[in-house]
């Protein structure tokens, strides 16, 4: 017969941010133990559950008993296992016995003892209480409390319920019994409240004015918040994140509008918006026409009761916050961003690596340098804003971690606009911080896109330069994620620039030059290169055609997604096997080989005057192709010397003793060699039914 599982952990209030991962990692726990302890459960059938004091998961289906398992074991070597009369010896009757069986049944293959032996399986209540034991205990989370050796937990454990249908089961965890009693809404609905079956749960819990179900619960908080937007004249603002957060503060949730004096609508959106959202976790609401209201929306946690005490409260606390933005705006807003500039002496960017004003002085040349190399019309723009850009930081409202202290490049957007600088030049002090993740937009401008790249680049160089480089997981300048931003500045918009010549101009600033910039570059270059390599395979492209155009052609990342794309077109073509065989047929042979540069008429064998013939006759119409734009030809040239290459390996010797002739067919080969990397190195091409490394 089968029951259904209930699994009930009761903490104290856990933060936000553990809650979604935790009840993820609880699902998958539980699945992993029950799959390995042989418990069948109805697949896809497994529910969870989770607010800030519990996390919860019912398993339907899940049967009474162990399944039947019938497995074979060896035992001791057969000449061991019986004497020469064939009686059975102490090693025979020792294992017949561990194995609980008669030593009649034993059998001997490939000179080994065997025997079957059949598992009937545990009751499911036997087993369970250390099943869901070891689920616990595999959690994890960004900080964690211990109880003892062994038991540990985002936050102390108050109660837990497990239930297999209406049977409790006898498990402990960090000194916590199981039972069937939860609690409810905290100094509402505290319980105990008995949960007869798991059946039950979600109806006992609601009762007890907790909705345990989160998109149940968060629906019911979107739905309130739209209506409460109507009823102030306007609507929310979208927040997801903010909304995810809030459904995972709350149990009972309730939504109650409030009001702020108008004055400070003067100040920027997104201080207002910081300062509701940052602490308060309210949300934001706009007119119809899309300017902000003097009206926030907040989400508590229980019933509507009391909702006027906590609306003045929370009207409050945000005028405060609101008061303290409004001093630090007029503050910075009586002189100039441009006189803020000569602060950055005194702010030191990174240790060894001097002032924030050395690093503004450094992009600005960077940025003309970029800029005059894209032959852009905004790199006067992307010059000024590179002075502005690092202004912000020290003003009264982002300095000395306040809590709008986020908003580095708005304020210095909004700072620039009100001292009258150009458009695109507060435009650009906002977007050169773009992308800040993974998935972010870019830069909207040419002038974000250069001062972006200029940014980026030299924070790389500089930390590269001074030993400070990622290692594991440890990244403390992020410069993963601003090399990530790197390739897509520089790919998305398809922009021609040399990565190794940004890197070295990069290196003058920080006044390495010689052997050391080479070496320098090699390194960064390496890193970015990595990087790109996730960035085209995250992208959705094969990892082995991303490897092989990378290996080719990397330092200008222009060429590099159509190349894969090229190739990724005729992976299926009839001759890409063979181009790809014969490619690395040259690579393997030219390996640890010098390919001397040779003419025509060293060639003396057919097969060699042909394959020449053809790879010249290939050259041109290649860089014809790739010079417009048409890699899919490219590529279709390349396969026309599948032929040539085969029967050039099949006729001729390559290392022979012959120097002369040796060099002439290692320098053919390099020829070949050369053309083939204009598109990629096809030898790190993986063929169909091969593993990597083949």
């Amino acid at each position: 017969m089968a029951r259904d599982l209930l699994l009930e952990i009761g903490v104290e209030e856990l933060p936000a941010r553990f809650v979604p991962s935790t009840v993820r990692q609880l699902k998958d726990a539980i699945e992993k133990e029950l799959e390995g302890g042989r418990l069948p459960f109805r697949a896809g059938e497994t529910r969870v559950f989770a607010t800030p004091r519990r996390v919860a998961a019912i398993c339907e289906g899940l049967a009474d008993r162990q399944e039947t398992v019938v497995r074979e074991v060896t035992g001791p070597p057969a000449r061991v296992a019986y004497g020469e009369d064939g009686a059975p010896t102490k090693a025979a009757l020792g294992f017949a016995k561990s194995q609980g069986v008669d030593v009649s049944v034993l059998e001997v293959r490939d000179d080994y003892v065997r025997v079957e032996v059949t598992d009937e399986g545990r009751q499911a209540t036997e087993i369970l209480p250390d099943l869901l034991a070891s689920a616990l205990g595999s959690l994890s989370f960004p900080k964690t409390m211990r109880w003892g050796p062994d038991a540990r937990f985002g936050r102390p454990i108050r109660w837990i319920v497990a239930l297999l249908g209406e049977e409790i089961l006898d498990l402990t965890y960090a000194g916590v019994s199981a039972g069937r009693e939860t609690r409810g809404l905290r100094f509402w609905s505290r319980g105990p409240h008995e949960i007869r079956d798991p059946s039950e749960y979600v109806d006992v819990l609601e009762r007890a004015l907790v909705i345990p179900d989160v998109d149940a619960r968060r629906g019911v908080i979107a739905d309130a918040l739209g209506r409460a937007a109507v009823e102030c004249g306007g609507r929310v603002v979208r927040d997801d994140e903010l909304l995810e957060e809030v459904t995972f503060l709350v149990e009972c949730p309730t939504v109650f509008a409030g009001r702020f004096d108008e004055r400070f609508l003067e100040l920027p959106r997104d201080v207002i918006v910081a300062a509701m959202k940052g602490h308060q976790r309210y949300f934001a609401v706009d007119s119809e026409e899309g300017t902000l209201l003097p009206r926030f929306l907040c989400v508590t946690n229980g019933p509507p009761d009391f909702v006027d005490d906590i609306r003045r409260g929370n009207e409050r606390v945000l005028e405060s916050r609101l008061d303290d933005a409004a001093f630090y705006w007029n503050e910075d807003t009586k002189s100039p961003l441009e006189e803020k500039v000569e602060r950055l002496r005194n702010v030191v960017w990174l240790e060894g690596l001097g002032t924030l004003f050395e690093k503004t002085e450094r992009i600005e040349r960077l940025a003309q340098t970029i800029g005059d190399r894209l032959g852009s019309r905004e790199t006067g723009h992307a010059v000024r804003a590179a002075r502005l850009a690092k202004a912000d930081l020290v003003t009264e409202m982002v300095r000395d971690g306040k809590e709008f202290t986020e908003l580095q490049g708005i304020m210095g957007r909004e700072y620039a606009a009100r001292s009258n600088e150009p458009g695109p030049v507060a435009a650009a002090i906002y977007e050169h911080y773009l992308p800040r993740f993974a998935g972010d937009d870019l830069p909207s401008s040419p002038a974000g896109i250069i001062l972006g790249i200029a940014d980026r680049i030299d924070s790389i160089v500089g930390c590269f330069s001074a030993g400070v480089v990622p290692t594991g997981s440890q990244d403390p300048y992020a410069l993963r994620r601003q090399a990530i931003g790197l390739v897509r500045l520089i790919d998305e918009p398809g922009l021609s620039l040399s990565i190794g010549d940004l890197v070295r101009s990069a290196a003058e600033g920080f006044g390495v030059g010689g052997d050391e910039a080479e070496k320098l570059s090699a390194d960064v270059l390496e890193f970015v290169r990595q990087r790109a390599r996730n960035v085209f395979i995250d992208a959705g492209h094969s990892y082995d055609l991303v490897d092989a155009v990378l290996a080719a052609s990397f330092d200008d990342l222009v060429g590099v997604r159509p190349r894969i794309e090229a190739l990724a077109r005729f992976r299926e073509a009839e001759d890409f096997a063979g181009l790809v065989i014969g490619a690395r047929r040259v690579a393997n042979i030219l390996k640890g080989q010098q390919a001397p540069a040779v003419g025509a008429a060293a060639f003396v064998e057919s097969a060699s005057v042909a394959l020449d013939e053809a790879r010249t006759a290939a050259a041109g119409r290649v860089a014809a192709a790739i010079e417009g734009g048409d890699l899919d030809l490219a590529v279709r040239e390349l396969l026309s010397l599948r032929r040539p290459i085969d029967t050039f390996f099949d006729e001729v010797m390559v290392m022979v003793d012959d120097e002369g002739l040796r060099n002439a067919r290692l320098g053919l080969l390099g020829n070949v060699r050369d053309l083939f990397l204009t598109i990629a190195d096809f030898s790190k091409v993986v063929l169909e039914g091969e593993e990597a490394g083949e």
